[in-house]
């Protein structure tokens, strides 16, 4: 009994444990985020990939390549950026889908989301 009572707090304390690398990890996000030098970089090293958000066929018809992924993200008809409701933007949601996250290969480390999102709600400027 004391041996089944002994396994007992050990799975609930292992438990216990492993679920607490599951908070969220602390970002240390700049005041202002730069599309250049903070957002840019996160599509590049994630999304340009070739057959994805890059070359003359893009999938979703959205080019993130830096030489015109500024302008296909703030095309008014676009949607993908909504500055008055940012988390609804189709590109941060995309990015956080769980059924069908952007990048295919995974969800973006949520320091990376948190950085988009920001980046979203201080105006999406081509700064």
């Amino acid at each position: 009994m004391i041996k089944f009572f002994t396994l007992i707090v050990i799975m609930i304390s292992f438990l216990h444990f492993t679920s607490c690398k599951k908070k969220k990890e602390k970002c240390d996000l700049p005041d202002t985020v730069s599309y250049k030098n903070d957002v840019q970089p996160i599509f590049n090293e994630n999304c340009t990939t070739s057959g994805c958000h890059s070359g003359t066929n893009p999938k979703g018809n959205l080019n993130l390549v830096s030489s015109v992924s500024y302008q296909q993200l703030l095309n008014s008809q676009s949607g993908y950026i909504n500055t008055t409701n940012p988390s609804s933007s189709l590109l941060y949601s995309s990015m956080k889908s769980v059924n069908n996250p952007m990048p295919p290969n995974g969800v973006l480390e949520q320091c990376k989301l948190d950085l988009i999102l920001k980046w979203i709600e201080q105006g999406a400027q081509n700064n």
